[in-house]
Protein backbone atom coordinates (compact mmCIF):
# COMPACT_ATOMS: atom_id res chain seq x y z
CA UNK A 1 0.00 0.00 0.00
CA UNK A 2 2.93 2.08 0.62
CA UNK A 3 6.76 2.66 1.00
CA UNK A 4 8.88 5.38 3.14
CA UNK A 5 12.18 5.46 4.79
CA UNK A 6 11.47 2.87 7.42
CA UNK A 7 9.78 0.08 5.50
CA UNK A 8 6.63 -1.02 3.65
CA UNK A 9 2.80 -1.40 4.20
CA UNK A 10 1.20 -4.40 2.87
CA UNK A 11 -2.02 -4.86 2.80
CA UNK A 12 -2.95 -8.77 3.58
CA UNK A 13 -6.01 -11.09 3.22
CA UNK A 14 -6.54 -13.47 6.34
CA UNK A 15 -6.66 -17.31 4.93
CA UNK A 16 -8.61 -17.98 8.30
CA UNK A 17 -10.90 -15.14 7.90
CA UNK A 18 -12.50 -14.82 4.08
CA UNK A 19 -12.98 -11.05 3.58
CA UNK A 20 -10.81 -9.67 6.57
CA UNK A 21 -8.30 -7.80 5.80
CA UNK A 22 -4.96 -6.28 7.83
CA UNK A 23 -2.42 -3.85 7.30
CA UNK A 24 1.14 -5.32 7.91
CA UNK A 25 4.42 -2.84 8.52
CA UNK A 26 7.36 -4.15 7.35
CA UNK A 27 10.45 -2.57 9.07
CA UNK A 28 14.37 -3.46 8.88
CA UNK A 29 16.04 -3.60 12.05
CA UNK A 30 19.34 -3.86 13.49
CA UNK A 31 20.07 -6.54 15.65
CA UNK A 32 21.23 -4.47 18.65
CA UNK A 33 17.71 -3.61 18.26
CA UNK A 34 15.57 -6.81 18.27
CA UNK A 35 14.91 -6.99 22.29
CA UNK A 36 13.77 -3.20 22.34
CA UNK A 37 11.83 -3.61 19.09
CA UNK A 38 10.12 -6.71 20.87
CA UNK A 39 9.32 -4.85 23.78
CA UNK A 40 7.64 -2.13 22.19
CA UNK A 41 5.47 -4.71 19.79
CA UNK A 42 4.24 -6.37 23.01
CA UNK A 43 3.56 -2.72 24.55
CA UNK A 44 1.75 -1.53 21.40
CA UNK A 45 -0.51 -4.47 21.32
CA UNK A 46 -1.91 -3.93 24.82
CA UNK A 47 -2.98 -0.49 23.57
CA UNK A 48 -6.42 0.58 23.22
CA UNK A 49 -8.21 3.26 21.61
CA UNK A 50 -10.95 4.06 19.02
CA UNK A 51 -8.10 6.68 17.09
CA UNK A 52 -5.87 4.30 17.39
CA UNK A 53 -5.54 0.85 14.80
CA UNK A 54 -5.25 -1.78 16.56
CA UNK A 55 -2.25 -3.83 16.46
CA UNK A 56 -2.57 -7.71 17.13
CA UNK A 57 0.35 -9.64 15.93
CA UNK A 58 4.26 -9.43 15.89
CA UNK A 59 6.88 -10.84 14.15
CA UNK A 60 10.31 -11.34 15.23
CA UNK A 61 13.46 -10.24 13.06
CA UNK A 62 13.98 -12.83 9.82
CA UNK A 63 17.01 -13.76 8.73
CA UNK A 64 16.73 -10.80 6.61
CA UNK A 65 16.54 -8.45 9.81
CA UNK A 66 12.85 -7.33 8.51
CA UNK A 67 10.11 -7.68 11.47
CA UNK A 68 6.61 -7.40 11.10
CA UNK A 69 3.30 -5.38 12.89
CA UNK A 70 -0.04 -6.72 12.00
CA UNK A 71 -2.41 -3.81 12.35
CA UNK A 72 -5.81 -3.31 11.56
CA UNK A 73 -6.83 -2.14 8.00
CA UNK A 74 -8.08 1.77 8.21
CA UNK A 75 -10.46 1.93 4.61
CA UNK A 76 -10.27 6.03 3.79
CA UNK A 77 -7.56 8.01 2.96
CA UNK A 78 -4.91 10.21 4.67
CA UNK A 79 -5.55 13.79 5.78
CA UNK A 80 -3.13 15.65 2.50
CA UNK A 81 -5.07 13.15 0.01
CA UNK A 82 -7.85 14.09 1.62
CA UNK A 83 -6.88 17.89 1.32
CA UNK A 84 -6.09 17.38 -1.95
CA UNK A 85 -9.62 16.56 -2.55
CA UNK A 86 -11.07 19.35 -1.50
CA UNK A 87 -8.70 21.91 -3.04
CA UNK A 88 -7.64 22.74 1.20
CA UNK A 89 -10.97 24.33 1.42
CA UNK A 90 -11.80 22.34 4.70
CA UNK A 91 -14.30 23.10 6.52
CA UNK A 92 -13.22 25.14 9.72
CA UNK A 93 -15.36 23.02 12.14
CA UNK A 94 -13.41 19.64 10.84
CA UNK A 95 -10.29 21.33 11.37
CA UNK A 96 -11.11 21.97 14.92
CA UNK A 97 -12.34 18.28 15.24
CA UNK A 98 -9.51 16.87 14.16
CA UNK A 99 -7.28 18.65 15.96
CA UNK A 100 -9.32 17.87 19.54
CA UNK A 101 -9.45 14.12 18.08
CA UNK A 102 -5.41 14.08 17.63
CA UNK A 103 -5.38 15.88 21.34
CA UNK A 104 -7.12 13.13 22.63
CA UNK A 105 -4.89 10.42 21.26
CA UNK A 106 -1.89 11.93 21.34
CA UNK A 107 -2.76 12.66 25.42
CA UNK A 108 -3.92 8.52 25.67
CA UNK A 109 -0.10 7.74 24.21
CA UNK A 110 1.38 9.79 27.02
CA UNK A 111 -0.63 8.46 29.82
CA UNK A 112 0.42 5.30 29.44
CA UNK A 113 3.65 4.22 31.90
CA UNK A 114 6.23 4.68 30.22
CA UNK A 115 4.72 7.31 27.54
CA UNK A 116 4.67 6.35 24.35
CA UNK A 117 5.98 8.68 22.09
CA UNK A 118 4.00 8.47 18.62
CA UNK A 119 6.99 11.16 16.45
CA UNK A 120 6.16 11.18 13.41
CA UNK A 121 2.70 12.67 13.08
CA UNK A 122 2.37 14.21 9.69
CA UNK A 123 -0.71 14.43 7.48
CA UNK A 124 0.02 11.46 5.18
CA UNK A 125 -0.04 9.39 9.02
CA UNK A 126 -3.44 10.66 9.73
CA UNK A 127 -6.56 8.90 8.20
CA UNK A 128 -9.62 10.01 7.56
CA UNK A 129 -12.36 7.23 7.76
CA UNK A 130 -15.48 7.33 5.01
CA UNK A 131 -17.76 8.96 8.09
CA UNK A 132 -14.98 11.69 8.80
CA UNK A 133 -13.49 9.69 11.97
CA UNK A 134 -9.67 10.65 12.20
CA UNK A 135 -7.33 7.82 13.04
CA UNK A 136 -3.18 7.72 13.57
CA UNK A 137 -1.54 5.24 11.68
CA UNK A 138 1.99 4.08 10.74
CA UNK A 139 3.47 3.19 14.44
CA UNK A 140 6.94 1.94 12.97
CA UNK A 141 8.89 4.69 15.01
CA UNK A 142 6.37 4.70 17.63
CA UNK A 143 8.82 4.23 20.85
CA UNK A 144 8.11 4.02 24.63
CA UNK A 145 10.29 7.49 26.77
CA UNK A 146 11.49 5.91 30.41
CA UNK A 147 12.75 8.86 32.77
CA UNK A 148 16.25 7.05 32.40
CA UNK A 149 16.24 6.99 28.74
CA UNK A 150 18.33 10.82 27.74
CA UNK A 151 18.02 10.24 24.17
CA UNK A 152 16.65 7.70 21.63
CA UNK A 153 18.74 5.62 19.51
CA UNK A 154 18.06 7.09 16.00
CA UNK A 155 17.06 10.19 15.08
CA UNK A 156 13.28 9.99 13.24
CA UNK A 157 10.59 11.93 11.74
CA UNK A 158 9.31 13.55 8.95
CA UNK A 159 11.50 16.76 7.87
CA UNK A 160 9.03 19.83 8.45
CA UNK A 161 7.22 18.50 11.23
CA UNK A 162 9.36 16.68 13.51
CA UNK A 163 10.41 18.83 16.40
CA UNK A 164 13.93 20.30 16.47
CA UNK A 165 14.80 18.56 19.45
CA UNK A 166 14.53 15.15 17.00
CA UNK A 167 17.11 16.30 15.06
CA UNK A 168 19.68 15.83 18.11
CA UNK A 169 18.62 12.63 18.40
CA UNK A 170 15.92 13.26 21.42
CA UNK A 171 11.91 12.93 21.60
CA UNK A 172 9.16 13.02 24.53
CA UNK A 173 5.65 13.90 24.55
CA UNK A 174 6.03 17.89 23.86
CA UNK A 175 7.62 16.67 20.69
CA UNK A 176 4.18 15.16 19.92
CA UNK A 177 2.41 18.61 20.56
CA UNK A 178 5.08 20.05 18.23
CA UNK A 179 4.19 17.95 15.35
CA UNK A 180 0.30 18.79 15.80
CA UNK A 181 1.14 22.31 15.98
CA UNK A 182 3.17 21.99 12.47
CA UNK A 183 0.03 19.89 11.52
CA UNK A 184 -2.48 22.36 12.39
CA UNK A 185 -0.33 25.21 10.89
CA UNK A 186 0.25 23.54 7.32
CA UNK A 187 -3.63 22.90 7.37
CA UNK A 188 -4.67 26.13 7.83
CA UNK A 189 -2.35 27.66 5.18
CA UNK A 190 -3.43 25.44 2.66
CA UNK A 191 -0.41 22.94 2.98
CA UNK A 192 2.18 25.98 2.61
CA UNK A 193 3.97 26.60 5.66
CA UNK A 194 4.76 24.07 8.41
CA UNK A 195 6.96 26.12 10.82
CA UNK A 196 6.11 29.38 12.24
CA UNK A 197 7.39 32.70 10.28
CA UNK A 198 5.70 35.76 9.62
CA UNK A 199 4.79 34.51 5.76
CA UNK A 200 2.92 31.49 7.67
CA UNK A 201 1.06 33.67 10.08
CA UNK A 202 0.04 35.84 7.02
CA UNK A 203 -1.33 32.82 4.93
CA UNK A 204 -3.49 31.51 7.78
CA UNK A 205 -7.09 31.38 6.75
CA UNK A 206 -9.37 34.50 7.37
CA UNK A 207 -11.97 32.78 9.11
CA UNK A 208 -9.47 30.87 11.92
CA UNK A 209 -10.98 31.58 15.30
CA UNK A 210 -8.61 34.36 16.66
CA UNK A 211 -7.20 32.15 19.73
CA UNK A 212 -6.23 29.75 17.82
CA UNK A 213 -3.43 31.06 15.73
CA UNK A 214 -1.13 31.57 19.52
CA UNK A 215 -1.54 28.45 20.26
CA UNK A 216 -0.32 27.09 17.25
CA UNK A 217 2.44 29.48 17.64
CA UNK A 218 3.35 28.70 21.14
CA UNK A 219 3.23 24.42 20.02
CA UNK A 220 5.76 25.24 17.25
CA UNK A 221 8.20 27.24 20.02
CA UNK A 222 12.25 25.55 19.35
CA UNK A 223 12.52 25.67 22.89
CA UNK A 224 10.29 22.30 24.59
CA UNK A 225 9.80 24.32 28.02
CA UNK A 226 8.00 27.22 25.96
CA UNK A 227 5.48 24.90 25.01
CA UNK A 228 2.11 23.74 26.62
CA UNK A 229 2.91 21.60 29.88
CA UNK A 230 0.40 18.76 28.00
CA UNK A 231 -1.66 17.99 24.92
CA UNK A 232 -4.82 18.31 27.74
CA UNK A 233 -4.12 21.83 27.93
CA UNK A 234 -3.38 22.77 24.17
CA UNK A 235 -7.18 20.48 23.43
CA UNK A 236 -9.06 23.28 26.11
CA UNK A 237 -7.74 25.88 25.04
CA UNK A 238 -8.58 24.57 21.18
CA UNK A 239 -11.99 23.69 22.30
CA UNK A 240 -14.85 26.24 20.86
CA UNK A 241 -15.75 28.19 23.72
CA UNK A 242 -19.33 27.62 24.92
CA UNK A 243 -18.87 24.13 24.67
CA UNK A 244 -20.81 23.24 27.85
CA UNK A 245 -23.24 20.44 27.93
CA UNK A 246 -26.89 21.84 26.99
CA UNK A 247 -27.94 19.58 29.86
CA UNK A 248 -26.07 20.88 32.47
CA UNK A 249 -26.44 24.64 31.37
CA UNK A 250 -28.53 26.27 34.42
CA UNK A 251 -31.20 27.57 32.13
CA UNK A 252 -31.81 24.85 29.68
CA UNK A 253 -32.45 26.57 26.59
CA UNK A 254 -29.24 25.51 24.92
CA UNK A 255 -27.76 29.36 24.69
CA UNK A 256 -24.62 27.72 26.21
CA UNK A 257 -21.86 29.88 28.16
CA UNK A 258 -20.46 32.98 27.17
CA UNK A 259 -17.21 34.38 28.42
CA UNK A 260 -16.70 37.70 28.80
CA UNK A 261 -12.44 38.29 29.52
CA UNK A 262 -11.22 41.89 31.05
CA UNK A 263 -7.66 42.67 30.72
CA UNK A 264 -6.46 45.92 32.04
CA UNK A 265 -3.70 47.60 30.53
CA UNK A 266 -2.13 49.17 33.67
CA UNK A 267 -2.55 48.75 37.05
CA UNK A 268 -5.32 50.36 38.96
CA UNK A 269 -6.81 51.18 35.05
CA UNK A 270 -10.49 49.87 36.41
CA UNK A 271 -9.91 46.13 35.47
CA UNK A 272 -11.44 44.35 38.34
CA UNK A 273 -14.17 47.27 39.07
CA UNK A 274 -15.40 46.37 35.25
CA UNK A 275 -14.90 43.01 35.36
CA UNK A 276 -17.20 43.12 38.48
CA UNK A 277 -19.42 45.28 37.37
CA UNK A 278 -20.54 43.31 33.81
CA UNK A 279 -20.58 40.02 35.97
CA UNK A 280 -23.65 41.81 37.80
CA UNK A 281 -25.45 43.37 34.91
CA UNK A 282 -25.23 40.21 32.73
CA UNK A 283 -26.89 38.38 36.37
CA UNK A 284 -29.36 40.63 36.61
CA UNK A 285 -30.19 41.54 32.41
CA UNK A 286 -30.28 37.54 31.43
CA UNK A 287 -31.63 36.13 34.95
CA UNK A 288 -28.69 33.34 34.16
CA UNK A 289 -26.06 31.71 36.90
CA UNK A 290 -22.84 33.88 36.49
CA UNK A 291 -19.71 34.25 38.06
CA UNK A 292 -16.67 36.21 37.83
CA UNK A 293 -12.97 34.54 38.06
CA UNK A 294 -9.88 35.92 39.33
CA UNK A 295 -7.09 35.20 37.12
CA UNK A 296 -4.18 36.67 38.57
CA UNK A 297 -3.22 34.99 41.97
CA UNK A 298 -1.32 38.02 43.44
CA UNK A 299 -4.07 40.27 42.94
CA UNK A 300 -6.06 39.42 46.22
CA UNK A 301 -9.01 41.71 45.26
CA UNK A 302 -11.50 39.11 45.52
CA UNK A 303 -10.21 38.06 49.04
CA UNK A 304 -10.70 41.53 50.09
CA UNK A 305 -14.08 41.81 48.67
CA UNK A 306 -15.10 38.73 50.30
CA UNK A 307 -14.10 40.20 53.45
CA UNK A 308 -16.25 43.14 53.18
CA UNK A 309 -19.32 41.29 52.43
CA UNK A 310 -18.97 38.43 54.65
CA UNK A 311 -17.24 40.25 57.48
CA UNK A 312 -14.51 37.00 57.73
CA UNK A 313 -12.07 35.75 55.55
CA UNK A 314 -12.83 32.73 53.03
CA UNK A 315 -10.21 30.38 54.82
CA UNK A 316 -9.78 27.91 51.53
CA UNK A 317 -13.29 28.37 50.65
CA UNK A 318 -13.03 27.98 46.57
CA UNK A 319 -16.03 30.45 46.17
CA UNK A 320 -18.56 32.94 47.67
CA UNK A 321 -21.58 34.51 46.17
CA UNK A 322 -22.45 38.60 46.28
CA UNK A 323 -26.02 39.43 44.99
CA UNK A 324 -26.58 36.31 43.27
CA UNK A 325 -23.16 36.24 41.21
CA UNK A 326 -20.26 33.80 42.44
CA UNK A 327 -16.71 34.81 42.96
CA UNK A 328 -13.78 32.47 42.04
CA UNK A 329 -10.76 34.47 43.85
CA UNK A 330 -7.36 33.66 43.01
CA UNK A 331 -7.94 30.89 39.82
CA UNK A 332 -5.33 29.21 37.92
CA UNK A 333 -6.15 27.72 34.39
CA UNK A 334 -6.34 24.55 36.17
CA UNK A 335 -9.61 25.93 37.81
CA UNK A 336 -11.35 27.04 34.28
CA UNK A 337 -12.71 23.30 33.62
CA UNK A 338 -14.48 23.40 36.73
CA UNK A 339 -15.70 26.70 36.42
CA UNK A 340 -17.24 26.48 33.37
CA UNK A 341 -18.56 22.92 33.96
CA UNK A 342 -20.99 24.54 36.41
CA UNK A 343 -23.04 25.50 33.30
CA UNK A 344 -22.79 29.18 34.18
CA UNK A 345 -25.00 31.42 31.98
CA UNK A 346 -22.47 33.82 31.52
CA UNK A 347 -18.38 33.59 33.12
CA UNK A 348 -16.46 36.96 33.36
CA UNK A 349 -12.74 36.41 33.16
CA UNK A 350 -10.53 39.22 35.26
CA UNK A 351 -7.27 38.84 33.45
CA UNK A 352 -5.57 41.83 35.92
CA UNK A 353 -2.81 42.78 33.87
CA UNK A 354 -2.60 39.60 31.42
CA UNK A 355 1.19 39.26 32.60
CA UNK A 356 0.62 35.99 31.97
CA UNK A 357 1.10 35.44 28.14
CA UNK A 358 -1.26 32.32 28.14
CA UNK A 359 -4.39 35.17 30.14
CA UNK A 360 -3.47 36.33 26.54
CA UNK A 361 -4.64 33.50 24.73
CA UNK A 362 -7.96 33.23 27.10
CA UNK A 363 -8.69 36.81 25.82
CA UNK A 364 -8.99 35.90 22.26
CA UNK A 365 -10.75 33.00 23.17
CA UNK A 366 -13.45 34.84 24.40
CA UNK A 367 -16.94 35.57 23.30
CA UNK A 368 -16.32 39.42 24.00
CA UNK A 369 -12.79 40.63 25.13
CA UNK A 370 -12.35 43.87 26.34
CA UNK A 371 -9.72 45.56 26.90
CA UNK A 372 -9.39 48.61 30.36
CA UNK A 373 -7.09 51.55 29.46
CA UNK A 374 -6.85 55.30 29.55
CA UNK A 375 -7.73 58.24 27.06
CA UNK A 376 -6.20 60.47 29.28
CA UNK A 377 -2.87 62.86 27.80
CA UNK A 378 -0.41 60.73 29.67
CA UNK A 379 -1.48 57.26 29.03
CA UNK A 380 -3.47 57.87 25.40
CA UNK A 381 0.34 56.71 24.22
CA UNK A 382 0.30 53.05 25.62
CA UNK A 383 -3.05 52.57 24.23
CA UNK A 384 -2.30 53.48 20.84
CA UNK A 385 1.11 50.95 20.93
CA UNK A 386 -0.88 48.07 22.15
CA UNK A 387 -3.30 48.57 19.97
CA UNK A 388 -1.14 48.99 16.49
CA UNK A 389 1.23 46.13 17.83
CA UNK A 390 -1.75 44.16 18.37
CA UNK A 391 -3.52 44.49 15.37
CA UNK A 392 -0.66 43.46 13.43
CA UNK A 393 -0.65 40.11 15.16
CA UNK A 394 -4.12 39.41 15.41
CA UNK A 395 -7.42 40.16 13.79
CA UNK A 396 -8.50 41.47 17.45
CA UNK A 397 -12.50 41.43 18.13
CA UNK A 398 -12.37 43.13 21.32
CA UNK A 399 -13.48 46.02 22.74
CA UNK A 400 -11.93 48.82 24.31
CA UNK A 401 -13.26 50.19 27.72
CA UNK A 402 -11.94 53.67 28.52
CA UNK A 403 -13.42 54.75 32.32
CA UNK A 404 -13.90 58.61 33.09
CA UNK A 405 -13.05 59.86 29.37
CA UNK A 406 -14.76 62.64 27.84
CA UNK A 407 -16.55 61.71 24.90
CA UNK A 408 -14.16 63.67 22.57
CA UNK A 409 -11.42 61.65 23.82
CA UNK A 410 -13.01 58.47 22.69
CA UNK A 411 -14.08 60.03 19.45
CA UNK A 412 -10.21 60.89 18.92
CA UNK A 413 -8.97 57.63 19.92
CA UNK A 414 -11.32 55.95 17.70
CA UNK A 415 -9.99 57.92 14.56
CA UNK A 416 -5.79 57.20 15.90
CA UNK A 417 -6.75 53.37 16.26
CA UNK A 418 -9.19 52.74 13.28
CA UNK A 419 -11.46 50.74 15.93
CA UNK A 420 -15.11 51.52 16.03
CA UNK A 421 -15.74 49.83 19.37
CA UNK A 422 -13.84 52.17 21.56
CA UNK A 423 -16.74 53.27 25.05
CA UNK A 424 -16.10 55.65 27.84
CA UNK A 425 -17.54 54.28 30.99
CA UNK A 426 -18.72 56.61 33.75
CA UNK A 427 -17.70 56.28 37.47
CA UNK A 428 -19.12 53.61 38.49
CA UNK A 429 -20.30 53.95 42.39
CA UNK A 430 -21.77 50.61 42.74
CA UNK A 431 -20.91 47.23 40.72
CA UNK A 432 -22.86 44.70 42.71
CA UNK A 433 -26.04 46.30 41.97
CA UNK A 434 -26.54 46.21 38.68
CA UNK A 435 -27.37 49.33 37.86
CA UNK A 436 -24.94 49.97 35.32
CA UNK A 437 -27.10 48.76 32.58
CA UNK A 438 -27.32 51.93 30.74
CA UNK A 439 -23.57 52.27 30.63
CA UNK A 440 -22.47 48.94 29.61
CA UNK A 441 -25.91 48.28 27.35
CA UNK A 442 -23.58 49.33 24.58
CA UNK A 443 -20.43 46.71 25.20
CA UNK A 444 -22.69 43.84 26.58
CA UNK A 445 -25.75 43.92 24.42
CA UNK A 446 -25.10 41.29 22.46
CA UNK A 447 -24.80 38.79 25.33
CA UNK A 448 -28.64 39.80 26.84
CA UNK A 449 -30.68 38.10 24.35
CA UNK A 450 -31.95 34.58 25.90
CA UNK A 451 -32.41 33.16 22.54
CA UNK A 452 -31.52 33.70 18.76
CA UNK A 453 -27.51 33.36 19.94
CA UNK A 454 -25.73 30.56 17.96
CA UNK A 455 -23.00 28.29 19.15
CA UNK A 456 -20.16 28.59 17.45
CA UNK A 457 -19.93 24.95 16.10
CA UNK A 458 -23.21 26.03 14.18
CA UNK A 459 -21.44 29.48 13.32
CA UNK A 460 -18.61 27.16 11.42
CA UNK A 461 -21.38 24.86 10.63
CA UNK A 462 -21.74 24.45 6.23
CA UNK A 463 -24.05 26.87 5.36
Amino acid sequence: MGSGGMGRVYLASDSKLPGKCWAIKETRADTADYERIGNEAQMLTRLRHPGLPQVVDFFSPDEESRVFLVMEYIEGMNLDQYARRVNWKLDLSFVVKLALKICDVLDYLHSQHPPVIFRDLKPSNVMVGRDEEIRLIDFGIARSAGPERSADTVKLGTIGFAAPEQYEGRSDPASDQYALGALLLYLCTGGRFSEWTTEAQEALRRDLPPWMAPVIRRMLSRSREERYSDLAEVRRLISPPAAVPQSAAGSGDGVGTSTVAVLGLFRGCGATHTAIAAAHVLARESGGRTAVVELERSAGAFERIALEWEGEPLRGRRTFTVRGVDYWPSADRETLPEVFGQGYRHVVLDLGMGGDARHFEELLRADLPLIVASASEWRSSELVQFGQREQSRVRPKWTYVLPFAEEEAVREMRRRLNHKRIFRLPMLSDPYGGEAHPDLEPILGTLYPRRGRRTLFQRWGRK
